[in-house]
Protein backbone atom coordinates (compact mmCIF):
# COMPACT_ATOMS: atom_id res chain seq x y z
CA UNK A 1 0.00 0.00 0.00
CA UNK A 2 1.13 3.57 -1.05
CA UNK A 3 2.26 5.82 1.71
CA UNK A 4 0.00 9.12 1.21
CA UNK A 5 3.36 11.34 2.27
CA UNK A 6 4.80 9.53 -1.09
CA UNK A 7 2.18 10.13 -3.27
CA UNK A 8 2.16 13.98 -2.40
CA UNK A 9 6.00 13.96 -3.02
CA UNK A 10 4.94 12.11 -6.14
CA UNK A 11 2.32 14.82 -7.52
CA UNK A 12 4.44 18.08 -6.65
CA UNK A 13 7.66 16.75 -8.49
CA UNK A 14 5.58 15.66 -11.37
CA UNK A 15 4.36 19.22 -11.32
CA UNK A 16 7.61 20.61 -11.19
CA UNK A 17 8.68 18.75 -14.27
CA UNK A 18 5.41 19.57 -16.36
CA UNK A 19 5.94 23.63 -15.37
CA UNK A 20 9.50 23.50 -16.62
CA UNK A 21 8.73 21.48 -19.97
CA UNK A 22 6.65 23.82 -20.70
CA UNK A 23 9.18 26.41 -20.15
CA UNK A 24 11.58 24.95 -22.09
CA UNK A 25 9.06 24.50 -25.35
CA UNK A 26 8.10 28.37 -25.01
CA UNK A 27 11.83 29.45 -24.54
CA UNK A 28 12.72 26.75 -27.54
CA UNK A 29 10.11 28.23 -29.60
CA UNK A 30 11.52 32.14 -29.00
CA UNK A 31 14.91 30.68 -30.14
CA UNK A 32 13.36 29.71 -33.46
CA UNK A 33 11.94 32.71 -33.80
CA UNK A 34 14.83 34.74 -33.07
CA UNK A 35 16.75 32.75 -35.60
CA UNK A 36 14.76 33.54 -38.27
CA UNK A 37 14.15 37.00 -37.77
CA UNK A 38 18.01 37.20 -37.22
CA UNK A 39 18.42 35.18 -41.00
CA UNK A 40 15.80 37.85 -42.81
CA UNK A 41 17.79 41.08 -40.80
CA UNK A 42 21.19 39.54 -41.32
CA UNK A 43 21.47 41.19 -44.62
CA UNK A 44 19.84 44.76 -46.43
CA UNK A 45 17.94 42.43 -48.97
CA UNK A 46 17.95 38.73 -47.47
CA UNK A 47 13.79 38.67 -47.54
CA UNK A 48 13.67 40.71 -50.88
CA UNK A 49 13.17 38.84 -53.85
CA UNK A 50 15.66 40.53 -55.69
CA UNK A 51 13.74 40.56 -59.49
CA UNK A 52 10.79 42.98 -58.19
CA UNK A 53 10.72 45.82 -60.69
CA UNK A 54 10.11 48.49 -57.66
CA UNK A 55 13.83 48.13 -56.47
CA UNK A 56 15.11 49.76 -59.98
CA UNK A 57 12.71 52.32 -59.64
CA UNK A 58 13.77 56.08 -59.65
CA UNK A 59 12.60 59.66 -59.50
CA UNK A 60 12.51 61.66 -63.10
CA UNK A 61 14.08 64.66 -63.21
CA UNK A 62 11.60 67.32 -63.20
CA UNK A 63 11.04 69.37 -67.09
CA UNK A 64 12.71 71.84 -68.09
CA UNK A 65 10.96 75.34 -69.26
CA UNK A 66 12.44 76.71 -72.05
CA UNK A 67 14.09 80.00 -71.93
CA UNK A 68 11.72 82.74 -72.09
CA UNK A 69 8.99 81.21 -70.55
CA UNK A 70 8.04 81.35 -66.88
CA UNK A 71 7.48 78.20 -64.64
CA UNK A 72 3.60 77.71 -64.46
CA UNK A 73 1.88 77.77 -61.41
CA UNK A 74 -0.48 74.87 -60.89
CA UNK A 75 -3.06 76.75 -58.19
CA UNK A 76 -3.54 79.65 -61.05
CA UNK A 77 -4.16 76.82 -63.55
CA UNK A 78 -7.45 75.55 -61.09
CA UNK A 79 -9.16 78.79 -60.57
CA UNK A 80 -12.81 78.34 -59.99
CA UNK A 81 -14.87 81.15 -60.71
CA UNK A 82 -17.53 83.19 -58.78
CA UNK A 83 -20.46 81.24 -57.80
CA UNK A 84 -23.59 82.52 -60.11
CA UNK A 85 -21.32 83.48 -62.62
CA UNK A 86 -20.04 81.90 -66.23
CA UNK A 87 -17.00 83.32 -67.62
CA UNK A 88 -17.41 87.04 -66.24
CA UNK A 89 -21.42 86.77 -67.34
CA UNK A 90 -23.98 87.34 -64.52
CA UNK A 91 -25.67 83.61 -64.57
CA UNK A 92 -28.70 83.29 -67.24
CA UNK A 93 -32.70 83.03 -65.91
CA UNK A 94 -33.78 79.14 -65.12
CA UNK A 95 -35.92 78.37 -68.73
CA UNK A 96 -39.85 77.47 -68.39
CA UNK A 97 -39.32 75.64 -71.63
CA UNK A 98 -36.45 73.58 -73.33
CA UNK A 99 -34.73 75.50 -76.64
CA UNK A 100 -35.28 74.15 -79.76
CA UNK A 101 -33.48 71.20 -81.04
CA UNK A 102 -32.81 72.91 -84.09
CA UNK A 103 -33.00 76.56 -82.98
CA UNK A 104 -30.08 77.05 -80.77
CA UNK A 105 -29.38 80.68 -81.36
CA UNK A 106 -33.00 81.83 -82.50
CA UNK A 107 -31.22 83.50 -85.65
CA UNK A 108 -28.48 81.46 -86.81
CA UNK A 109 -27.73 77.60 -88.23
CA UNK A 110 -25.01 76.01 -89.47
CA UNK A 111 -27.23 74.40 -92.52
CA UNK A 112 -30.14 75.12 -94.54
CA UNK A 113 -31.96 72.23 -93.46
CA UNK A 114 -31.83 73.30 -90.01
CA UNK A 115 -32.58 76.85 -91.62
CA UNK A 116 -35.89 75.75 -92.64
CA UNK A 117 -36.72 73.93 -89.40
CA UNK A 118 -35.95 76.59 -87.27
CA UNK A 119 -38.37 78.48 -89.61
CA UNK A 120 -41.52 76.46 -89.51
CA UNK A 121 -41.20 75.64 -85.32
CA UNK A 122 -40.86 79.40 -85.05
CA UNK A 123 -43.70 80.05 -87.18
CA UNK A 124 -45.94 77.34 -85.11
CA UNK A 125 -45.11 78.79 -81.56
CA UNK A 126 -45.56 82.25 -83.16
CA UNK A 127 -42.59 83.64 -82.49
CA UNK A 128 -42.77 86.44 -85.14
CA UNK A 129 -39.13 88.08 -84.59
CA UNK A 130 -37.11 84.90 -84.93
CA UNK A 131 -39.36 84.28 -87.99
CA UNK A 132 -38.14 87.72 -89.54
CA UNK A 133 -34.75 86.93 -87.99
CA UNK A 134 -34.29 84.33 -90.48
CA UNK A 135 -35.00 86.39 -93.48
CA UNK A 136 -31.77 88.00 -95.11
CA UNK A 137 -31.15 91.32 -95.66
CA UNK A 138 -31.32 91.28 -99.42
CA UNK A 139 -34.61 89.09 -99.44
CA UNK A 140 -36.85 89.59 -102.42
CA UNK A 141 -40.69 89.75 -101.86
CA UNK A 142 -42.40 87.49 -104.14
CA UNK A 143 -44.58 90.02 -105.55
CA UNK A 144 -43.74 93.43 -107.03
CA UNK A 145 -46.77 94.95 -105.84
CA UNK A 146 -45.50 94.97 -102.06
CA UNK A 147 -41.71 95.79 -101.59
CA UNK A 148 -39.81 93.86 -98.90
CA UNK A 149 -39.72 95.34 -95.79
CA UNK A 150 -43.60 95.84 -96.52
CA UNK A 151 -44.17 91.79 -97.43
CA UNK A 152 -41.89 91.32 -94.56
CA UNK A 153 -44.03 93.16 -91.88
CA UNK A 154 -47.28 91.55 -93.55
CA UNK A 155 -45.22 88.31 -92.31
CA UNK A 156 -44.57 89.44 -89.11
CA UNK A 157 -48.19 90.38 -88.57
CA UNK A 158 -49.12 86.70 -89.72
CA UNK A 159 -47.10 84.67 -87.75
CA UNK A 160 -48.07 86.92 -84.30
CA UNK A 161 -51.77 86.37 -85.27
CA UNK A 162 -52.78 84.44 -88.13
CA UNK A 163 -53.22 80.45 -88.41
CA UNK A 164 -50.71 78.82 -86.95
CA UNK A 165 -49.24 75.66 -89.13
CA UNK A 166 -47.56 72.04 -87.80
CA UNK A 167 -44.49 72.44 -86.74
CA UNK A 168 -42.84 69.79 -88.60
CA UNK A 169 -42.88 70.47 -92.40
CA UNK A 170 -42.90 66.97 -94.71
CA UNK A 171 -40.84 66.49 -97.77
CA UNK A 172 -38.09 68.97 -97.53
CA UNK A 173 -35.47 68.72 -100.73
CA UNK A 174 -32.78 70.99 -100.15
CA UNK A 175 -30.68 71.54 -103.97
CA UNK A 176 -27.57 73.25 -104.46
CA UNK A 177 -27.93 76.32 -106.82
CA UNK A 178 -24.43 77.81 -106.31
CA UNK A 179 -21.28 77.43 -104.02
CA UNK A 180 -23.64 79.97 -101.63
CA UNK A 181 -26.75 79.32 -102.32
CA UNK A 182 -29.76 76.43 -101.78
CA UNK A 183 -33.02 75.38 -103.03
CA UNK A 184 -35.22 74.36 -100.55
CA UNK A 185 -38.57 72.49 -101.26
CA UNK A 186 -41.68 71.15 -98.81
CA UNK A 187 -44.58 70.99 -97.90
CA UNK A 188 -46.44 73.08 -94.94
CA UNK A 189 -49.57 72.22 -93.63
CA UNK A 190 -52.11 74.75 -92.06
CA UNK A 191 -54.88 72.16 -90.73
CA UNK A 192 -56.50 70.61 -93.47
CA UNK A 193 -54.75 72.88 -96.04
CA UNK A 194 -51.05 71.93 -97.27
CA UNK A 195 -49.00 74.68 -99.48
CA UNK A 196 -46.13 73.34 -101.42
CA UNK A 197 -43.29 75.99 -100.93
CA UNK A 198 -40.36 76.96 -101.97
CA UNK A 199 -37.28 78.84 -100.28
CA UNK A 200 -34.35 80.24 -101.31
CA UNK A 201 -31.20 80.64 -99.25
CA UNK A 202 -28.22 82.07 -99.09
CA UNK A 203 -25.23 82.05 -97.13
CA UNK A 204 -24.40 85.40 -95.05
CA UNK A 205 -21.76 85.87 -92.32
CA UNK A 206 -21.48 82.16 -92.09
CA UNK A 207 -25.46 81.61 -91.59
CA UNK A 208 -28.02 80.68 -93.97
CA UNK A 209 -30.60 83.18 -94.48
CA UNK A 210 -34.05 83.15 -96.49
CA UNK A 211 -33.39 85.49 -99.74
CA UNK A 212 -37.05 84.54 -101.68
CA UNK A 213 -40.32 82.31 -100.37
CA UNK A 214 -43.00 81.41 -102.96
CA UNK A 215 -45.86 79.19 -103.09
CA UNK A 216 -45.31 76.69 -105.39
CA UNK A 217 -48.60 74.56 -105.13
CA UNK A 218 -51.76 75.17 -102.77
CA UNK A 219 -53.37 71.76 -102.09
Amino acid sequence: MTDPADSAVFISFAGKERIGLTRAATGLLLACALALLAGCGGSKNACVPKDEPYLSARNNPALRVPEGLSQPTPSESLAIPAAGTRAGVQRERCLDEPPSYFRASGTTARSPEEVVASWAQAWASREADAVIALYSTSFVAPTDAAGSAAWLEQRHEQVATGPVPDPAIQDLKVEPDGDDRRIARFMQRFGANALAKELTLVRESGSWRIAAEKVVEVR
